[in-house]
């Protein structure tokens, strides 16, 4: 089995921190995946595309031997990573047997107020605003995460990336038109099994998004009561449990 995690908006695989490591140790015998698009960690050398369909071809010619028909392919995607991976499987329908959608929203389903909320557009203006990476990421990390206990750890660790591997302004906003202009279908495939997780303090995108979502689409919803936008910080074990139980 192979679990594939996918980030959200400007962020590289080493922002999973020690989720990853954690599916890890809850599903042993799992080969865990990271992929990245362009502009961001391996490929922040090469411009994001402004669509979702140049960024999947990039990240499944990075995996294509695992799309054999064999595999079987698990996708778990935050944020902007869930509006790409319902266009993959738009794209490629058989790649993924099982999908888990994480804090995510579209265009045509969710109004644009709940997508963004208008409380934190001028946070996140003011993050697009701010050149310092060490002010940036603080202002990342408290629009995004409701539990402070690991914070200035994270920081540390997410401005360390930053330097190491900073992303170009053209990404940001070709990411953000990409998230803006992609419209799905309005329908979900009855063969691939759908998970909805969601937080219920959620301030970047409200969680009526994934309700919307699971209204139109189906699938299983769970929402926690007290996380922010990025789950897997504000409560990583309450992610594996749902998963746990979902996949078995």
């Amino acid at each position: 089995m192979n679990i594939f995690l996918l980030r959200g908006l400007v962020r590289e695989k080493e922002h999973w921190g020690n989720f990853k490591s954690e599916v890890q140790q809850r599903f042993p015998d799992a080969n865990i995946i990271t992929p990245e698009i362009q502009g961001v960690g391996e490929y922040t050398d090469i411009d994001s595309p402004d669509n979702f369909e140049d960024m999947i071809k990039f990240m499944r010619e990075k995996h294509i031997h695992l799309f054999d028909g064999k595999q079987t392919n698990i996708l778990m995607a935050m944020s902007l990573g869930g509006m790409i991976t319902r266009q993959w499987i738009e794209m490629f329908p058989t790649d993924f047997s099982r999908i888990i959608l994480v804090n995510t929203s579209f265009k045509g389903l969710n109004p644009l107020f709940n997508r963004l909320q208008p409380a934190s557009l001028l946070s996140f203006l003011h993050i697009f605003a701010t050149p310092a990476i060490a002010k940036r990421e603080r202002l990342i990390i408290k629009m995004v995460s409701n539990n402070s206990t690991n914070h200035e750890q994270i920081i540390e660790k997410w401005i360390e990336i930053q330097n190491k591997r900073p992303v170009k302004r053209k990404s940001f906003v070709n990411q953000i038109k990409a998230a803006l202009t992609f419209k799905p279908e309005t329908t979900w495939p009855k063969e691939i099994p759908l998970l909805i997780l969601a937080a219920k303090k959620d301030r970047l995108c409200s969680y009526k998004s994934s309700e919307k979502l699971h209204a139109v689409w189906g699938g299983d919803l769970h929402i926690h009561p007290t996380a922010g936008h990025d789950l897997p910080i504000d409560d990583a074990q309450w992610i594996l449990d749902k998963l746990t139980q979902w996949i078995k």
